[in-house]
């Protein structure tokens, strides 16, 4: 199996993220395609720029909606940790 590619017309793309593919991905003003394979997995992603150009409040939703998708990983992530060093609420 290679590294990228599309199964039954999903895209996967297995290889390590850089910097320059993230930026091609995400942020990508002269790709007209608002969802792009996404960097690393399986499915797609929002090219930010071309949302943008397309519907200003739809950019402005999906930033939120990642934001939020994002804060809610971290806290997550958080109490993890917590866990694990075995730190209470009080500490």
């Amino acid at each position: 199996m290679d590294k990228y590619g599309k199964i039954m017309g999903v895209p996967y793309d297995f290889r390590m993220p850089t910097l320059a593919r993230i930026k091609e991905r995400m942020w990508n003003p002269e790709d007209p395609h608002v969802l792009v394979p996404r960097v690393f997995g399986a499915g797609w992603t929002v090219n930010f720029a071309t949302l943008r150009e397309k519907s200003m409040p739809g950019f402005y939703i999906a930033l939120v909606v990642f934001a939020l998708i994002y804060l809610n990983g971290l806290r997550g992530l958080i109490k993890k940790v917590k866990k694990v060093t075995g730190r209470s609420k009080k500490d």
